[in-house]
């Protein structure tokens, strides 16, 4: 009887110029792919990165490495070609089945392509790709400008991060501003701030109040620029956190439609 295996294609495993294994696959690795990523989904290594880069235009390299069939885990590294500033995009990501997870592991954008929207929609890619899998779940470490956009794009902290650091450093950065928040304002932000719920992280995001920035200024006067207080309470602090995005809850799933600007 024929069936989708028949036509499973070990060359796809050979490398090329656009697709590389670190290190090389074993037979037995090749086996692990055919029968927990071909066979349920039909997609080779070059679909998976295409997939997870679906957003980004022009040639890009794919690299799957690290792939143990024991675990059933193994990374994804999807790179860009330098663009005229020398710089090239790169994203990382890793699969566990044993999870079944994602981790959103890395990703670098150029500085001319930053505030262009490239990172939201490589994570559109890999929040897409994950559901093709039927993988509900997608870890974080939200760091630099990821502690804010990853927060309005639907990841919440952990609790222990949300509970002892997130809401702390937000609160102190909070009271900087102090003069230029009306006090009714200030003691709805605190309440905000009191609570328990790591998904508060999401309103905290949604705070456009502007405020007097400590990190950036004025090309051209040097002084210091007003920023949306959700991004000074979350990025004008050193606190990371890991966080988590689950596929199968409505309300990050419409947080993350609208942050990327897609309809239901």
């Amino acid at each position: 009887m024929w069936d989708v295996l028949n036509n499973f294609d070990r060359h796809r495993f050979s490398g090329s110029n656009r697709l590389s294994f670190d290190p090389p696959l074993s037979e037995v690795a090749i086996d692990w792919w055919r029968d927990h990523i071909y066979a349920p989904h039909g997609i080779y290594p070059d679909d998976l990165g295409d997939l997870l880069s679906a957003s980004a235009v022009g040639d890009k390299t794919i690299t799957i490495s690290d792939l143990d069939p024991r675990i059933g885990s193994f990374v994804v590294r999807i790179k860009g070609f330098p663009s005229d500033s020398g710089e090239a995009w790169w994203t990382q990501r890793k699969l566990d089945l044993s999870g079944p997870l994602f981790e959103a592991q890395r990703m670098l954008i150029p500085t001319g392509d930053r505030q262009k929207g490239k990172g939201r929609m490589l994570m559109a890619d890999l929040i897409d790709t994950a559901d093709r899998l039927g993988i509900n779940t997608i870890t974080i470490e939200a760091q630099d400008i990821g502690r804010y956009a990853w927060a309005r794009f639907g990841f919440v902290p952990d609790r222990t991060a949300w509970m002892n650091s997130v809401r702390t450093q937000a609160g102190r950065r909070l009271r900087m501003a102090t003069a230029e928040i009306s006090p009714a304002s200030m003691r709805s932000y605190r309440d905000v701030l009191d609570g328990e719920n790591p998904k508060l992280i999401r309103e905290v995001a949604s705070w456009r109040d502007p405020v007097t920035s400590i990190e950036n200024f004025d090309r051209d006067t040097g002084l210091p620029k007003k920023v949306p207080l959700g991004q000074a309470l979350l990025l004008e602090t050193q606190e990371q956190w890991y966080g988590t995005f689950f596929l199968d809850d409505p309300e990050t799933m419409e947080i993350f439609r609208k942050y990327v600007g897609r309809g239901q």
